[in-house]
This record gives C-alpha cells, structure tokens and sequence, in this order.
C-alpha cells in the first residue's frame, strides 16, 4: 500500500483508500499571480485549507473575507466554498474529512496560536526530542473529525517522541514544509521487526492509517509539518487518545 507521496502527485486528490486512509482526503494546491483565481468546494467534508507557502486572499462564500499568510489555516465546515487568489505566487494544502455537521467559517491565524495556550513546547532536550507543537484545530474546535495543527521539531531533532499509536481511534496524514532545506525521516510501524522509513523533504506527504510513527530532522535542518488526524467515530476527537510504544517510555 501506497504511503507516501510527492508534490507532483499531491496536484491531484489523494482520496481514500489511497495510503490506506478511510476518512482523509488533500490535495495541494499551487497559486501563480497574473489575477490567477482558485475555487475550492468542501461538498460533504469539512476542510482546511492550509497555507504553507506564501499568502493569499481568500473569501469564504461571501462570509469571511481576508488575507493569510504563512501558516495560517482557513476551516471551512460541509457545503461551503472558498476562492483563493495571490498577487504573487501560494502553496495551500486542502485537507477534508467526510462531516454531517454544519458550523461557522474561520480563519485561524499562526500568530494568534503562537502566542496561546494551543502552543506546547513538548519532549526533552536531553534526548533530543524537543518540539513546538501548534494546535489550530483542537478537540474544543467545533469540529466533527478534523484535528490540524503544526509541528516542527529542533535541527536534527525527532518528534512524535517517545513513540505513539492511535489507530483505533484516529488515522493521521503529515505534510512537510518549512523544512530549512534539509530531509527528514518518517518511521512508520506496528513492530519494530517490520518498519518502514521513508525519506521526506519539503511538500512531500505521509499516510499514516495506525502505526507509531516517529519521525526525526536530518543534521542542520528540521522536521517540519502539518499534521491532520480525523477521529473514527464522529465527535470522539480527544488529542490525546494514544498508546506510548513500552519500550521508549510513556511521557509525551
């Protein structure tokens, strides 16, 4: 089964079960200038539309109306569009998730969570394991499935330490960007004696259906990503519903 995936095969709709998924669906999005329009429809997902390159001027169907920037993230519940333009030139990533719910619009900025309490510094620098984690679309966000946030460990640093499984409760996809030029390394296995590792760089993609999947920054550069879980079961979307791998520990 397919499991990772480059930008030029991110142009078209990852969809399930491509990756082994059942509930995510991305698809990467390029914004050239000139007046250039983009349209995106969520249909019967919600989606989030993340920008991980350059700005862009959205308008949520008439409702919400703006800029984002780097980082930030735009949530747009079933049966709503958004139109994206840039003066310059945008990558955003659309992520979704099948939703029977309807909710509001919203534009979720990086510098508003940067400097919130949905910013965790996580991990322990004597194993070289520290990461910033940023959690834009968490279980108190009026979400269905969706859990989105950013994650960027240290130079040469892992994350997703010590090693983690949710599969029961939540499959999970991950998008490199902003990744100081450097490559990564996503583990991903359900024994030690039959792992996978896969060599990541910038706007790559992992599926990651159940598994432990730690995942570390190559000498001199970081790894960097978006991380999109969707819950099983509709509502049940507690971060923290995981199993720590014995062998490394228990402490997030």
């Amino acid at each position: 089964m397919k499991r990772l995936f480059r930008p030029a095969e991110l142009l078209d709709v990852i969809v399930p079960p491509q990756g082994g998924l059942d509930f995510l669906s991305c698809r990467r999005l390029e914004l050239g200038g000139g007046g250039a329009v983009v349209h995106v429809e969520s249909g019967q997902e919600e989606v989030v539309l993340v920008c991980i390159a350059g700005s862009v001027d959205y308008d949520l169907g008439g409702v919400l109306a703006g800029a984002a920037e780097c980082k930030d993230m735009l949530y747009l519940p079933r049966g709503n569009a958004a139109t994206l333009s840039t003066a310059g030139s945008a990558v955003v990533m659309r992520i979704g998730a099948p939703s029977s719910h309807d909710t509001a619009c919203a534009h979720i900025r990086f510098s508003e969570i940067a400097g919130s309490k949905r910013h965790s510094v996580f991990g322990s620098a004597s194993d070289n394991s520290l990461r910033d984690v940023y959690m834009y679309i968490d279980d108190s966000f009026d979400a269905q499935r969706l859990l989105v946030g950013i994650g960027q460990g240290r130079p040469g640093g892992w994350t997703v330490w010590p090693p983690h499984e949710h599969g029961d409760e939540k499959e999970e996809l991950y998008v490199y960007f902003d990744m100081d030029g450097g490559f990564g390394i996503q583990c991903l296995y359900e024994s030690l004696d039959d792992a996978s590792c896969f060599l990541v760089r910038e706007g790559d993609a992992v599926a990651v259906p159940r598994g432990f999947h730690p995942n570390a920054g190559c000498p001199g550069g970081r790894i960097s990503y978006v991380y999109a879980m969707a819950a099983r079961n509709p509502g049940e979307r507690s971060f923290m519903a995981l199993r720590f791998q014995e062998e490394f520990g228990d402490a997030f």
